[in-house]
Order: structure tokens, then C-alpha cells, then sequence
């Protein structure tokens, strides 16, 4: 696919951001086809996998992962690159387990974003090189996979150490273990994953119900 036949839609609600890209993707020869306010607007345009979202976030906002996890799931053909603040290993799988399939950081968008486009237009993912050991699928103990699965059933701690005969105090940090290898602060969020569809933590449940370890909760 050449620069010429990329159909790129940006989600941007910052005028500056939008030019900086628009200027970026310029000098590529790539042009922008829509741009739109809002990721619930994009879903609302003519996608397909000829079509690749540039959509501008934060990694580390609950509630524009959500909806990133939504653009995914409403619009599962184009490739998502995502445009965010610098963040951690752990925002940077957070994104990719929401659905993205690159990650910019704003403060290298220039540098960066027209050749991150090039490669998911044939297929690539692409993240900054110094985080690619982050982007390795969280492993989770038969123990953690257990709770993960009485969380997602709504049981309070109280009532999961009860079920696993198991001190709160234990179930608490088996939570914090799970909470930081899926890049999730609170229960609600891992309950927006589920309910958005987020595929390692559907995994590592369904691995739990029927008894079985995860080798590899899967993204």
C-alpha cells in the first residue's frame, strides 16, 4: 500500500494536535481523510481494513481507554494508532491490550508518527523499542487466575478469602499483582475491561472456571 492509497482518520479534539499531525503525515504524502472530536464519532465513518484511525489519548486515563476498548470493539477492521503522553511499560500494555495496534508518544509524533502509519499499513504493530520487554503477556498464578475469576463474579474480598480459605489480607495482594500485570488500578476497571471486551482478562477467567493455570494470558 502506498502513501497515496492510505485512508487515515485522526480523532483529535485539540486543534494543535491535529496540525502537528496533518503536518507530519505531509511530508510522508499521506493525507488525512476525516478527522472527528470524539473515538464514538469515528465508528460512524466508512471502515474497513483499508482504514487506519490515528486516535489521540491518554494511556494513563481509565476513562479514554475505555474508550479506546469501545472503538475496537464497535470498529474491529481499521489499525489504531494511538497518540499519547509519555507513559510506562505498563501504559504501554495497557493500550495494546485495549486494542491498539501502535503507540506514539506526543513529544516524538513528528519524528515518528508517518513511519509508525507506514508499518501498521502493512500489517506491523509498533511501540518505542525501549519498552518491548513490557509488551511480554502477563503470566498469572493459578491462585491470581482464581480471584480474577471471583472478582469478576463480584465477590468482596471478605467473601473471596472465605471461598479460597485465605487470609483478606492475602487476597488484597494477589489483587494488586493482578491489577499491575493487566495495567488496571480498581476493580471498576477491570470490570470496564470486561464489559469492553478486553480479551486477556476474558482469558485468564476462563481459564480459572475451568480449572486450569494459565501458561500465558493471551492480548
Amino acid at each position: 500500500m502506498t502513501p497515496a492509497d492510505l485512508a487515515v482518520i485522526v480523532c483529535a479534539d485539540c486543534v494543535d494536535t491535529h496540525a502537528r499531525i496533518e503536518q507530519a503525515l505531509a511530508e510522508e504524502d499521506v493525507a488525512i481523510r476525516d478527522c472527528v472530536d470524539d473515538a464514538a464519532e469515528v465508528v460512524a465513518l466508512e471502515l474497513d481494513t483499508t482504514v487506519i484511525v490515528v486516535l489521540v489519548c491518554d494511556v494513563d486515563k481509565p476513562r479514554e481507554m475505555a474508550a479506546l476498548r469501545r472503538l475496537r470493539r464497535d470498529a474491529p477492521d481499521p489499525a489504531i494508532v494511538v497518540i499519547s503522553p509519555p507513559a510506562t511499560g505498563t501504559g504501554v500494555r495497557r493500550v495494546l491490550d485495549a486494542g491498539a495496534d501502535a503507540l506514539v508518544f506526543d513529544p516524538e509524533l513528528e519524528r515518528t508518527l508517518s513511519t509508525t502509519v507506514r508499518a501498521v499499513s502493512i500489517g506491523q504493530s509498533a511501540i518505542p523499542r525501549k519498552f518491548l520487554a513490557s509488551v511480554e503477556k502477563p503470566v498469572l498464578s493459578h491462585r491470581e487466575s482464581e480471584v480474577l475469576a471471583l472478582v469478576r463474579n463480584g465477590l468482596t474480598n471478605a467473601e473471596i478469602a472465605e471461598r479460597l480459605f485465605l487470609a483478606e489480607s492475602t487476597i488484597k495482594s494477589h489483587l494488586s499483582s493482578i491489577f499491575t500485570k493487566f495495567g488496571v488500578r480498581s476493580r471498576k476497571e477491570v470490570a470496564a475491561a470486561f464489559a469492553d471486551g478486553d480479551t486477556a482478562l476474558g482469558e485468564a477467567v476462563a481459564l480459572a472456571a475451568n480449572g486450569e493455570p494459565p501458561e500465558r494470558a493471551t492480548a
